[in-house]
């Protein structure tokens, strides 16, 4: 994979979300319904049972809207571009969806629940051998982010649009948080509960933002000069 290259759990690299796309080109006006969503997308769809096909159809409005979320931005993306480009009706497309809102946050479920499995991880490395464990990580939390990034990227963008996921954002950072806090503390990390929290989200933020500057904007390091740095500045952080 070149440095460059954003994949969001395949979608934006399927040869069919990008020919839908390129259907889609000129702004329409957003029809798009206002309801009431939680942290949970509330839409039927995502708590009733989906057939093969209406199930395929899902996954297919997700991967074109993702594609155009990257292609033209969120706030510029309408719900009749994406129903569009997906060749589906607008009644097809709210029989899936209630808003584009809702397909970032269903999208966005497998993405937190992965990055919180890799903040649990962190608890397991062994103390007496930090530093080579944490590299290790953090080469595994890159490959995440090679995976997932063009996601957290566009949410940032969308959030800025849209309080709900504003607050949804700060809920499942403040909970991913919390989990790397406690993997601190199983590694012997003796602070209080607010000092192990802000290091988490310093941590946390650290990765993702360099890894925006190195992989995204591509800063002239070599991954062994990342990894070795990285792994020895947070070891150092959470030691202090």
């Amino acid at each position: 994979m070149s440095q460059s290259s954003i994949n969001i759990k395949g979608m934006t690299l399927t040869s069919a979300a990008r020919k839908a796309a390129r259907k889609s080109e000129a702004p329409a006006k957003d029809g798009e319904r206002t309801v009431k969503t939680g942290a949970v997308p509330s839409h039927r769809s995502a708590r009733a049972p989906l057939r093969s096909r209406a199930l395929k159809t899902k996954k297919h409005l997700i991967e074109t809207a993702m594609t155009l979320f990257l292609q033209r931005g969120y706030v510029a993306t309408t719900i009749e571009n994406i129903a569009d480009a997906a060749e589906v009706s607008r009644a097809s497309f709210y029989t899936y969806f209630s808003s584009k809102r809702e397909i970032m946050m269903v999208a966005g479920h497998d993405c937190r629940i992965a990055s919180w499995k890799l903040f649990e991880e962190f608890g397991t490395l062994d103390q007496d051998d930090l530093v080579p464990g944490t590299r290790a990580w953090v080469a595994k939390y890159f490959k995440f982010l090679e995976q997932n990034g063009g996601y957290l990227l566009m949410w940032q963008q969308a959030a800025l649009q849209e309080p709900e996921l504003r607050q949804s954002g700060m809920r499942g950072s403040l909970k991913g948080a919390k989990i790397l806090a406690k993997s601190l503390r199983d590694l012997g990390i003796a602070k209080s509960e607010d000092d192990l929290l802000i290091r988490s989200i310093a941590i946390m933020s650290l990765l993702d933002r360099f890894w925006y500057h190195w992989w995204i904007v591509k800063a002239p390091f070599t991954r062994k000069q990342v990894l070795d740095n990285l792994s020895t500045m947070i070891v150092a952080s959470i030691r202090d």
